[in-house]
C-alpha cells in the first residue's frame, strides 16, 4: 500500500488523524465498535481489529487520546499507531479478503507471484496476437451451463483471486514487448465477470496506452449486468474498442433462468446494448446456443442484434484489420470437466452448428440483409498466430515448486517455479502445512503455458 506524500505532510499538521482516503484501493470504510471494516476495490471486504480508541468520519480515523495534541511525542506515538494499523491492514488484505459477490476468500495477487500459468487469474498467451487478461475470478450471476461452475452457487470453486492493476499492466507489457507490440489485442475475460474489476477504466486505459501505439486494441467480454451508462462512458474515454456482450434469451423469464439470477433484467441489458451501439465502442452480441433448450431464443437474440445493426450501422474500424467488425458472434455451448450442464441440452459438434448458422445466413439474405455469421471469427477480428512465450517445463518432468496459496478448487494448491504459477492437483496434504514449503511436482500439462502438475514423494 503506497502513501500519498502530500496527504502525509498534511497529517503531520494534525497527527491525531489517519486519512484512509489516501489509499485508492479503499473505496469505503465503516467502524463497527472496535472493528474497522474496509471495502477494497468495491467488490471485496476485510475486517481490521482496532486496539486503539478511535472514531471514523468520512474515511478519516481520529485517535481520541491525541486530539489537538501536535507535540513531538504525540507525533511519534501516533506515527507508531498508524504504522501498526497499516501492518494490520496489509496482513488482513493478504489473509482475509472476502469477495462480496461470491462470499469466497480472495487472494490479492501482486509481486512476486507470477501471472502466467493459471487459468483463474493473470495472463494467458495461446500463441496468437490476443493476450487474455484475467484480473479477477468470481461472477455475479449463476448460469446453469457455466463452463467453469462460477457464481455464488458454485459447488467446486472455493477461492477467488484479484490481481493488482499496476502489476497486471506491467506484466502485460512484458508479453507485448516479447510479441513485438504490433497489432495486439488485450482481451479481458476470465473465470468470472470481467466488468467487476475495479478500477476497470484505469486498467483499460493503461492497456490501451500500450496497444494503441501499434494498431492494437483492448476488448472485454461481459454478461452486462454490472454495466451502466456511466461505466460505458468511462470505458469509451479510456479507449475500449469492443464489448462482447453475452445475451442468451430475449424472453424475461427464460433469460432469468439462463442467468441463474432473479435480478437479471433483460430489458436493462437491451437498453445497455443500444447505449453501447451509440458510443464509439464496438458492440458484439454473443449469443450461446444450448441445443434443444434455447434454440428459439438463440434466434431471437440474432434477430435483435440484426435489427440493432440495421437501425444504427457499425462505423467503428478495427485497427488490426482496418475493417468494420460484425454485430454478432454466435457460440456453441460445450461441456467441461468442472462445468455445469442443463439436463435437456444436447451436445452438438461444430459442423452441425455451422450448418444451422448457414441456414440463418441464407434466411437473412432473402430479406436483403447480409449478416456475417461465419464461425470462428478469427478473420473478422484479426486474430492470427504470433510467437508464443517459451515454456520452462517439459511434460512429465519432475520440478521443484514453492507452495504459495490455496487453490481454486478442492484438492488444489498453487505454487511457483521459474516465473510460472503451477496448479498442483490431487493434493491431500493440509494446505497450512504446505505454504512456503518446496515440494516435488510432476508436470502433467504445459499447453499455452498453463501449468498443471501433481505432487510426488
Amino acid at each position: 500500500m503506497t502513501r500519498n506524500a502530500n496527504k502525509n505532510n498534511k497529517e503531520c499538521e494534525k497527527c491525531w488523524i489517519f486519512d484512509l482516503n489516501q489509499f485508492k484501493m479503499i473505496t469505503n470504510s465503516i467502524l463497527e465498535e472496535n472493528t474497522l471494516v474496509l471495502e477494497i476495490n468495491q467488490n471485496y471486504e476485510v475486517s481490521v481489529l482496532m486496539d486503539y480508541d478511535v472514531f471514523l468520519e468520512n474515511g478519516i480515523l481520529t485517535f481520541k487520546d491525541f486530539v489537538n495534541d501536535n507535540s513531538k511525542s504525540a507525533q511519534v506515538l501516533t506515527g507508531s499507531l498508524k504504522t501498526g494499523i497499516l501492518n494490520k491492514m496489509s496482513q488482513s488484505i493478504s489473509e482475509g479478503l472476502l469477495n462480496k459477490t461470491t462470499n469466497r476468500r480472495t487472494y490479492y495477487i501482486t509481486e512476486p507471484t507470477p501471472l502466467i500459468g493459471h487459468t483463474a487469474f493473470g495472463l494467458i498467451d495461446r500463441g496468437t496476437n490476443v493476450i487474455q487478461v484475467r484480473g479477477l475470478s468470481g461472477c455475479n450471476i449463476n448460469c446453469p451451463f457455466c463452463s467453469v461452475d462460477e457464481g455464488i452457487h458454485s459447488k467446486s470453486r472455493k477461492n477467488d483471486y484479484y490481481v493488482d492493476k499496476d502489476y497486471l499492466v506491467s506484466e502485460y507489457e512484458k508479453i507485448a514487448d516479447f510479441k513485438g507490440y504490433k497489432k495486439l489485442e488485450a482481451h479481458l475475460d476470465g473465470q468470472g465477470e470481467p466488468s467487476l474489476y475495479y478500477p476497470l477504466p484505469d486498467l483499460v486505459q493503461n492497456l490501451n496506452e500500450i496497444n494503441s501505439k501499434n494498431n492494437g486494441i483492448v476488448s472485454i467480454q461481459t454478461n452486462g449486468v454490472h454495466l451502466t451508462e456511466k461505466l460505458i462512458d468511462d470505458l469509451e474515454v479510456a479507449g475500449l474498442h469492443r464489448i462482447n456482450l453475452s445475451i442468451n434469451a430475449m424472453d424475461e423469464k427464460f433469460s432469468k433462468g439462463l442467468s441463474g439470477s432473479k435480478n437479471y433484467d433483460i430489458e436493462k441489458i437491451m437498453k445497455i446494448a443500444e447505449y453501447i451501439k451509440n458510443s464509439k465502442i464496438h458492440l458484439l452480441i454473443a449469443p450461446l446456443l444450448l441445443p434443444n433448450y434455447n434454440d428459439e431464443e438463440f434466434k431471437k437474440v440474432l434477430d435483435f442484434a440484426v435489427e440493432l445493426e440495421q437501425k444504427n450501422p457499425q462505423n467503428t474500424i478495427n485497427p488490426i484489420t482496418n475493417k468494420k467488425n460484425p454485430i454478432v458472434g454466435p457460440q456453441l455451448c460445450l461441456t467441461y470437466q468442472f462445468g455445469r450442464k442443463i439436463p435437456k441440452m444436447r451436445v452438438w459438434d461444430f459442423p452441425k452448428f455451422y450448418n444451422l448458422l448457414d441456414v440463418y445466413h441464407k434466411e437473412y439474405l432473402k430479406d436483403g440483409i447480409n449478416v456475417d455469421l461465419e464461425v470462428p471469427l478469427h478473420g473478422f477480428f484479426g486474430s492470427h498466430g504470433r510467437k508464443r512465450l517459451p515454456c520452462p517445463f517439459k511434460l512429465n518432468e519432475t520440478i521443484s515448486v514453492t507452495v504459495l496459496m490455496d487453490g481454486r478448487v478442492n484438492g488444489e494448491v498453487i505454487g511457483a517455479s521459474k516465473n510460472r504459477v503451477i496448479q498442483i492437483i490431487d493434493c491431500k496434504t493440509d494446505i497450512n502445512k504446505l505454504i512456503g514449503k518446496r515440494v516435488k511436482v510432476k508436470v502433467l500439462r504445459v499447453k499455452d503455458n498453463v501449468i498443471v502438475g501433481s505432487m510426488v514423494k
